[in-house]
C-alpha cells in the first residue's frame, strides 16, 4: 500500500483554524473578564460605561496581546508547548498596563488573571503543525 501525499491546503487551513481560536478564545476571555469586573466593581457605572470602557481596554489590552501571540506563535519551531508559554508569560502581562491607571484594584486583577489563563491554558500552541511544508 503506498501512503498518499496530503496536499499543503490543509496545513493552511488548519493554521488559519488555530489562528482564528485564538481570536475568538481571547475575545470570549476578554468579554467575560469584563464582565467579572462590571460584578466586582463597587462604582455603579452604565452599563454603555462598562461596555465602552470594555471596549477600549480590549484596543489597549486585546490587539497587542493577539498579535504577539500569533506572530510569535507563526514564528517559533523549536521550543516545546510549556517553555513557548513560559517565555511568554512576561510580555503579555505588560500589556495590562492600562489597569493601572484604575480608580479600583478588580480591573488590574482580573486582567491579570486572564492574561495568565489566556498565555498558560487557553493559547493554541503550535499554531503551525510540525509537519506542514508550506508551499504544494
Amino acid at each position: 500500500m503506498q501512503k498518499a501525499e496530503q496536499p499543503a491546503v490543509p496545513g493552511i487551513l488548519r493554521v488559519l483554524g488555530r489562528i482564528g481560536r485564538c481570536l475568538l478564545t481571547y475575545l470570549l476571555l476578554h468579554a467575560t473578564a469584563w464582565a467579572i469586573i462590571s460584578i466586582l466593581d463597587p462604582v455603579e457605572d452604565s452599563t454603555e460605561q462598562v461596555v465602552g470602557t470594555a471596549l477600549g481596554m480590549l484596543a489597549l489590552i486585546g490587539i497587542p496581546t493577539l498579535l504577539l501571540a500569533i506572530l510569535a506563535g507563526l514564528g517559533h519551531r523549536k521550543m516545546t508547548p510549556a517553555r513557548f508559554r513560559g517565555v511568554l508569560v512576561v510580555p503579555m502581562l505588560v500589556f495590562i498596563w492600562p489597569c493601572l491607571a484604575g480608580s479600583t484594584a478588580e480591573p488590574l486583577l482580573v486582567e491579570f488573571v486572564a492574561q495568565l489563563v489566556f498565555v498558560c491554558f487557553l493559547m493554541p500552541v503550535p499554531l503551525v503543525p510540525a509537519k506542514w511544508k508550506g508551499k504544494p
